[in-house]
């Protein structure tokens, strides 16, 4: 009796021990995160890029270690891929509740009496080791408490989502984790495009993702004998094709290498259209393969929307053995403006009331005295054309002119408008002194493109937008809508810029276009901006190394890129066209009660400059006057009256701003205004 109670108690402990034990290892089995967690957790090794259309634009790798894809639901991947993987891994996944009994003691026995290694591993207990890497699952507990695991996890998700969860987290073959990152790397497509014997071959590897090709041909001739034939030629070509993805999903590399830096999840939907961003891609490798010869191996392009400011093309280099530096981002690099700040300074001018449109400047040589010595300005075929109007001067992109312009400015206001146009890192404006007028700033492609954007839009700037997501847009005039505008009938007229570049030349398009082009010193850069109604497209073309190019100027290279790109969009696109309102004028014009004399000379807005080297008495400034009757007319000077009208009147400058008016009795005809300088 004794020895019976005592087996009792015995009895009794060990039953206890157990629950005990039993029970501290449910208590102490972590628990599995739900399905969706482990969902959002899931990141990409590569930033997807997706057009505006969805369509896919750029892959972009960010993490070196592993190689893992968006996320795949199971609608997403083939019909032929979930029986493999079953028949493979886990034929009773959808009878079992987290553990196959049947398979652990088939396990066992293979162990014991086999010499084998065979596990007995459910995909529910390897989903719980995929979703918690960090905690240790090996040893006998490790592997109870995963058992644990993987039954509670069976209580709480669907055998759809742990199926669709291992498909995701599982380890394929080398750093390629997932089935979206192995098909792609093994067969160049989407798991939704899998045959059966790929998604056979993608199965059975998952036992051992780095087994020898002819140990993984023979587990898929296990599975499928009727295939076999073709699996080691399949698995050669596949290893041999290892991670050669394909072109698809490389059309935006620098864009890419840009958002990587504030994005680690996609896919990311942009603002860029595909279509126009190949486009570009190809226009510019043809335009760089043609000037090859004359040390041309670099170009950018931005196109901008102008009411949205999305970006629908970023292309920052020629790309490939083109490029002298593929990986630099020509569009946020910084390289010397050349003459394309000339149109923000005309616009301060004109906001200020020193020049407007049809002011008249003396194109001729100068020395300009400031504090880092004298400045003598030149055009760029050293010819000066005498008086232009201030339109013409702007459009032919005459140096001498821009700069009496900033003279008569006399003080920071231009420099003041670049910097409420965002251009960033700007010098003081000592730094620069009357050439900044000629572009030796350093810009950016994005930020100049920004500027003429701002013209475009009326004279309002707002940021840019790289992605659909929204974002709040806040707008800063820079310019008057009336002065913008003038600006844009300016830069849009090829009469104004008939004098540089011809009437018929690479900016003259069949539609509406305002646009300035512009080249550094030495002709390291060139440039080309302009906009329509819609799209602003900024071109800058020369060499990541600094080098100069050999006789290219804005107008040949990268004129004919923005003129594709302009052409383009309008193709695609079409923009209505400019809708000017432009209010005030300054034409010379007579009432219609005297049109038979008008003022000859001087003419309405006109600068002039007093030479100091000459005595003030011995300058003089004719006062001219033609038509019938001229005689019966007579001047009138700052409200005081002078003399007749009928022969020419040498008067005697003097600087300040000036009023001619024609008289005819005590009415004025006509009106003139004059600076002196």
């Amino acid at each position: 009796m004794a020895g019976s109670a005592m087996k009792k108690h015995i009895l009794s402990a060990l039953i206890a021990i157990a629950l005990a034990s039993g029970s501290f290892l449910v208590a102490t089995t972590p628990s599995i995160p739900n399905f969706e967690v482990i969902k959002s957790a899931h990141q990409s090794s590569d930033l997807i890029l997706l057009d505006r259309n969805g369509q896919l634009l750029h892959q972009w790798r960010q993490d070196k270690k592993t190689r893992t894809f968006a996320w795949v639901s199971l609608k997403e991947i083939s019909s032929t891929f979930v029986p493999a993987l079953l028949k493979s891994e886990d034929k009773n996944f959808f009878r079992h509740s987290g553990v196959d009994v049947r398979a652990i003691l088939a396990s066992l026995y293979q162990r014991l009496f086999k010499n084998s290694s065979r596990g007995a591993s459910t995909i529910s207990m390897q989903v719980v080791k995929l979703s918690m890497p960090d905690t240790k699952w090996r040893g006998v507990i490790g592997k109870i408490r995963q058992v644990i695991a993987a039954v509670k996890m069976e209580r709480d998700w669907t055998k759809e989502e742990i199926l669709e969860s291992y498909v995701n987290l599982a380890p394929f073959r080398g750093e390629y984790r997932g089935l979206s990152a192995a098909s792609w790397a093994l067969f160049g497509k989407s798991p939704w495009g899998l045959t059966q014997k790929e998604s056979t071959l993608l199965a059975v590897l998952l036992r051992s993702p780095n087994a020898a090709e002819k140990e993984w041909a023979a587990r898929a001739c296990w599975q499928e004998p009727s295939l076999c034939k073709d699996f080691a030629r399949l698995i050669a070509q596949s290893t041999m094709n290892l991670g050669l993805f394909p072109q698809e999903g490389r059309s935006a590399l620098h864009l890419a290498q840009r958002l990587s830096q504030s994005h680690r999840v996609g896919p990311l939907q942009t603002t860029i259209d595909l279509n126009l961003q190949k486009y570009i891609q190809q226009t510019v490798n043809g335009q760089i393969q043609g000037l090859i010869d004359q040390n041309v191996h670099d170009a950018a392009v931005i196109v901008l929307e102008n009411k949205t400011g999305q970006v629908w093309a970023y292309v920052g280099g020629s790309g490939g053995a083109l490029s002298s530096a593929p990986y630099v981002d020509g569009i946020q690099s910084y390289r010397q403006a050349g003459s394309t700040l000339k149109p923000f300074l005309y616009a301060t001018a004109f906001e200020k009331n020193i020049l407007k449109p049809d002011s008249w400047i003396e194109d001729s040589a100068v020395d300009i005295v400031f504090d880092r010595g004298v400045y003598k300005p030149q055009n760029h075929d050293h010819t000066f054309y005498g008086w232009v109007r201030a339109k013409t001067a702007l459009a032919s992109s005459l140096n001498v002119p821009a700069v009496k312009v900033f003279k008569l400015l006399n003080d920071t206001s231009f420099w003041n408008k670049l910097q409420g146009l965002h251009f960033k890192n700007l010098q003081e404006p000592d730094f620069y002194g009357p050439a900044l007028t000629l572009g030796v700033a350093d810009v950016t492609l994005e930020d100049l493109t920004q500027a003429y954007r701002t013209l475009a839009r009326g004279g309002v700037w707002s940021p840019l937008q790289f992605t659909q997501k929204k974002s709040e847009v806040s707008d800063e005039r820079i310019f008057s809508e009336e002065v913008s505008q003038e600006i844009t009938s300016i830069l849009s007229s090829k009469e104004n810029r008939a004098l540089g570049f011809g009437m018929d030349s690479t900016l003259s398009l069949s539609s509406d276009a305002a646009v300035k082009t512009g080249t550094s010193k030495d002709m390291r850069d060139n440039w080309c901006v302009g906009y329509n109604d819609r799209f602003t497209v900024g071109v800058w073309v020369g060499n990541f190394s600094g080098q100069p190019m050999w006789n290219v100027m804005g107008i040949t290279g990268a004129g004919p890129i923005w003129s594709q790109v302009m052409t383009w969009l309008q193709d695609h696109y079409p923009s209505p066209g400019f809708n000017l309102n432009l209010a005030r004028t300054n034409k010379n014009s007579s009432p219609k009660a005297y049109p038979q004399v008008r003022i000859l000379y001087p003419q309405d807005g006109m600068v002039l400059a007093v030479d100091p080297a000459i005595p003030l008495s011995n300058q003089k400034m004719p006062l001219l006057a033609e038509g019938e009757k001229k005689e019966k007319f007579s001047w009138r000077i700052n409200g005081k009256k002078l003399v007749s009208a009928k022969d020419p009147y040498l008067w005697t400058p003097t600087p300040g701003h000036h009023i001619f008016e024609l008289l005819s009795g005590k009415i004025a005809t006509q009106k003139v205004e004059v600076i002196v300088k």
